[in-house]
């Protein structure tokens, strides 16, 4: 609920306070939406570093770090809009490094054959959190500077960093012999992985639909619709609403039908997002787009974590979430670039329809090449 309060009052924001109040530019909002990506990066060799180790030190680090990131807001060059991005693309970029061990105390901490379900339960308390950060990020950015707010936020994100290490699951280290001897072997047991690859390359260009609106939102919400921050608090309420719903409807989903089934029938309702954007001429009609968007992404959410873990034995857990990881990031990295170049190039309504077209090659490839037939591990 504390990691809900933090992300529900600063990300929602981040990108629109980035246009309306410094002014960034198109390509300082893409790096902000990069950020993550970068992190990523280097997921594989955290999760090569950690094999062997207690994998519970290394999710809280991280994220104290990347969350204490945020209260250099107080800072008063972080006015400027290439300090402001910069303070935020550290804060993603470092908080990243905290997923391969995530992953690994998340395996250990739920039984295999109901890990969805008690995950979308821990969900809806996260997400009703955020549903209160939004409405109270929104309240006050309308009579406060973001350099108040965002470090308020990030107050919470630290003691919600506190509360997790306090979980009691460290996901003790790997048996040495089934850890690869290399990081090079890590990769090629990865991707010797059929069902793995292919969800991979399913979640890729979901993803890459996604990432090319990233810049493109903020913009299209400031410069053609004249948002407010009230409704963008607005807006990521609803969003968080209709995720607490999805994180109890994607987590039986996923239980039941395994994970192809949960992305395909994620992107079919994600698709409302973009058409609905690319047909908004006035704010409330974006209120169609947050519900299908928090409800979608609850599902996707769900589909990223579960992904280390429903493919490959245990032991691999935190080495396949690194690869998977390192996969997203080679799309994380040039997507909000080329979605923000193309806008540029043929205004912002276009983007969304591009992204429906990455959305239906990924569904043609999953189907074609057998996905809803691949039976992923159940071993735990």
């Amino acid at each position: 609920m504390f990691g809900g309060l933090f992300s529900g009052a600063l990300f929602p924001f981040l990108g629109v306070i980035a246009r309306r109040d410094l002014a960034a530019s198109v390509f300082l909002i893409a790096l902000l939406n990069a950020s993550g990506s970068v992190g990523n990066l280097f997921n594989p060799l955290i999760a090569y570093r950690i094999r062997n180790k207690p994998k519970l030190p290394h999710v809280i680090w991280p994220s104290l770090v990347g969350r204490a990131f945020f209260l250099l807001m107080l800072l008063p060059m972080a006015a400027l809009a290439p300090v402001y991005v910069a303070i935020c693309f550290f804060a993603n970029a470092v908080g990243t490094l905290a997923s391969p061990a995530y992953a690994a105390v998340i395996r250990d901490a739920y039984p295999a054959n109901r890990r969805g379900m008690l995950m979308g339960f821990v969900r809806v308390l996260a997400v009703g959190g955020s549903m209160i950060g939004a409405l109270i990020g929104g309240a006050m950015l309308a009579h406060l500077s973001f350099r108040w707010v965002f470090p308020a936020a990030a107050v919470v994100g630290l003691l919600a960093t506190l509360a997790f290490s306090r979980v009691g699951v460290q996901a003790e280290p790997d048996d040495p012999s089934a850890g690869e001897r290399s990081l090079w072997e890590s990769y090629k047991k990865v991707r010797s992985d059929r069902g793995f690859g292919l969800y991979s390359t399913c979640f890729y260009l979901y993803g890459f639909g996604n990432l090319i609106m990233g810049p493109v939102i903020p913009v299209f919400q400031v410069d053609v619709l004249k948002i407010s921050p009230l409704w963008v608090g607005y807006l990521a309420t609803t969003g968080s609403a209709f995720g607490m719903l999805g994180y109890l409807f994607w987590g039986r989903v996923l239980d039941r039908h395994g994970p192809f089934r949960l992305m395909l029938m994620v992107i079919a309702v994600i698709s409302v997002m973009p058409v609905t954007y690319f047909l908004a001429h006035h704010v409330p009609v974006l209120l169609i787009a947050a519900a299908a968007s928090g409800f979608a992404m609850a599902g996707g959410d769900l589909g990223y974590i579960n992904a280390a873990m429903r493919f490959g034995p245990r032991e691999a857990a935190a080495s396949y979430a690194g690869m998977f990881a390192f996969f997203q990031a080679c799309r994380g990295i040039p997507g909000p670039f080329i979605g923000a170049a193309l806008s540029n190039l043929i205004g912002p309504r276009p983007i969304f329809l591009i992204a429906l077209g990455f959305y239906a090659v990924a569904v043609a490839i999953t189907v074609a090449r057998g996905g809803l037939r691949m039976k992923p591990r159940t071993d735990g």
